[in-house]
């Protein structure tokens, strides 16, 4: 049961108006921040300091006696620019496929009184699913969670037509990728099972063993092999075991179905044996849709699909080579990223320190993070930048990019920072990015958490290499932090992130990195400033 539905309960529904924007429970500070959001006309009758009591007592009844609680009551005025920022937040944490699949640009958020209406717009790939896999009520359930009104409608709409010229001049964030679903004419004509409820995705997309796959293709190199009951005295017929090969134009799948016996009737042919099976019917040429689950065959040594659903179809194949000859020539265009203003999110968690040390209000710091194909700094090559301004004390404006590193990215890299090769086939190269990048810098101190082991080392290289000048003044926040807090027995982003009690989104992405590295790199600058008060005191 979630924390504002126990709270209900425990309330009866006396606040179910309130919404939770942020709970972070940590262990290992014992302590409990919250964040209630309440509507923007609330008045002080209706949720007064005696409310607010009664909240707190809820939640501090959720912890140990010994956990701390942090606990802030916001005013929630339904913002239109903060919802998009939720929507797009949600679908790059919740279903990463489809970041790609929708234009962000064009997402539109009205507010009728209360109600929340959201349209999004969508490749024609993914309407489909977009629409009956449940991502519309998830979302909306989302957002709800995160305002204070009444409803949140979802529309899906279709993206409308991207121009070209338009996208290399202002330099727009869309990408185009084929979510590898095959497009069937007509109706399916089941030989075994009924009901095959998913869309059939390429053949080449299943490398590895998995159950419930839905493939299709056309039928080719079909052999039958009678299975005997070794067990009967006249070792009759059991079961026929039917073997063949299927290939949808970007690959071939070995698959395989035992076939149960039943008698043949008298307008059918038995071949002699008397007896029939649901396949045979199928034949070489023959399109047809399998539902069933890939795996290994000890027996052949290879992966093998155990048909449990079979079709026969019509594959629309010319559709498939059309929309990859589309998506071919969309792909020649790079994407490039432009600096973002970062717009504090009015549901931010405002429990931290609003007052810093000189030292952070009288300077101007680029705090960046970059993702790379490996750990060598000599060797291996950028494959993201991320950064973000810190200015008098105030992050202002953040920046991130892909970039195609011209290789592909080893899969030990991938588990990491979870980039792939398919994720930066249309980001601009590193000499594409670097110029601009080193002139975004150019006047600010530069901070890296371990830059001098590793960002630092890449950025220089590469700034040899293409000739441009990096001249900023340098700050590895890790040695910062050792010189600090001497007593922590880590001092990496995670284990600082933990000590200070801030939440990195993503950990091991550029941009989330670099956010949280100035997040910590405040409280170590606020820290060493309270350190040296202390003894100047003394």
């Amino acid at each position: 049961m979630q924390f504002i539905e126990r709270l209900n309960q425990a309330t009866g529904n006396k606040y179910e108006f309130l919404r939770i924007s942020k709970l972070n429970l940590d262990i290992g500070t014992s302590s409990l921040s919250v964040v209630c959001l309440l509507p923007e006309d609330i008045s002080e009758d209706k949720f007064g300091e005696e409310d607010k009591k009664v909240v707190e007592e809820f939640c501090r009844s959720q912890v140990p006696e010994t956990f701390s609680l942090k606990i802030a009551f916001v005013k929630n005025r339904i913002n239109k620019e903060a919802i998009s920022k939720q929507v797009i937040s949600f679908i790059s944490s919740k279903y990463q496929t489809l970041t790609s699949q929708y234009d962000a640009s064009l997402t539109q958020v009205s507010v009728d009184s209360k109600k929340i209406i959201i349209d999004l717009y969508m490749s024609s790939p993914v309407l489909h699913y977009c629409e009956n896999s449940g991502f519309k009520d998830k979302l909306s359930k989302f957002i709800y969670s995160q305002n204070c009104c009444d409803k949140v409608i979802v529309r899906i709409n279709m993206s409308r037509k991207v121009d070209t010229d338009k996208l290399l001049n202002d330099r727009e964030n869309v990408q185009y990728v084929d979510v590898g679903e095959i497009d069937i004419k007509g109706d399916y004509h089941y030989y075994i099972g009924k009901d095959i409820g998913r869309k059939p995705r390429y053949i080449f997309k299943y490398k590895k063993e998995m159950d419930g796959i839905c493939v299709c293709g056309t039928v080719s190199d079909i052999k039958k092999i009678n299975i005997v009951d070794k067990n009967s005295p006249d070792r009759r017929l059991k079961k026929i075991l039917f073997k063949f090969t299927i290939d949808d134009s970007t690959g071939k799948m070995d698959c395989l179905y035992f076939a149960k016996l039943r008698k043949a009737k008298k307008h059918e042919d038995d071949h002699g044996t008397g007896f029939v099976t649901c396949l045979d019917s199928l034949t070489e040429g023959d399109d047809v849709v399998i539902f069933g689950n890939y795996r290994h065959s000890d027996f052949s040594d290879k992966n093998e699909l155990n048909v449990t659903k079979l079709a026969l179809c019509k594959i629309n194949y010319e559709g498939m080579a059309k929309r990859k000859e589309e998506i071919k020539k969309a792909n020649k265009i790079k994407v490039f990223q432009k600096p973002q203003k970062y717009d504090v999110d009015i549901n931010e968690n405002l429990l931290d320190m609003i007052w810093h040390c000189d030292y952070i209000l009288n300077n101007k710091f680029v705090v960046f993070d970059i993702e790379t194909t490996g750990l060598n700094t000599e060797t291996d090559q950028i494959i993201e930048i991320g950064a973000v301004k810190l200015e008098y004390g105030k992050i202002v404006e953040y920046y991130d990019t892909l970039i195609d590193p011209n290789r592909e990215i080893p899969p030990d890299a991938s588990r990491i920072n979870h980039i792939y090769d398919d994720d930066v086939k249309n980001s601009p190269y590193i000499e594409d990015v670097l110029g601009f990048f080193m002139e975004y810098i150019k006047g600010y101190k530069l901070i890296a958490h371990n830059g001098n082991g590793f960002d630092f080392k890449i950025l220089r290289r590469d700034c040899q290499k293409l000739g441009l000048p990096f001249e900023n003044e340098l700050i590895d926040s890790l040695i910062e932090a050792r010189k600090i807090l001497k007593r922590e027995r880590s001092h990496s982003l995670d284990s600082l992130c933990r000590h200070y009690n801030i939440v990195n989104k993503n950990a091991h992405r550029a941009y989330e990195d670099s956010e949280a590295t100035a997040k910590v790199f405040v409280k170590l600058m606020d820290d060493l400033y309270s350190l040296e008060k202390e003894e100047g005191d003394e």
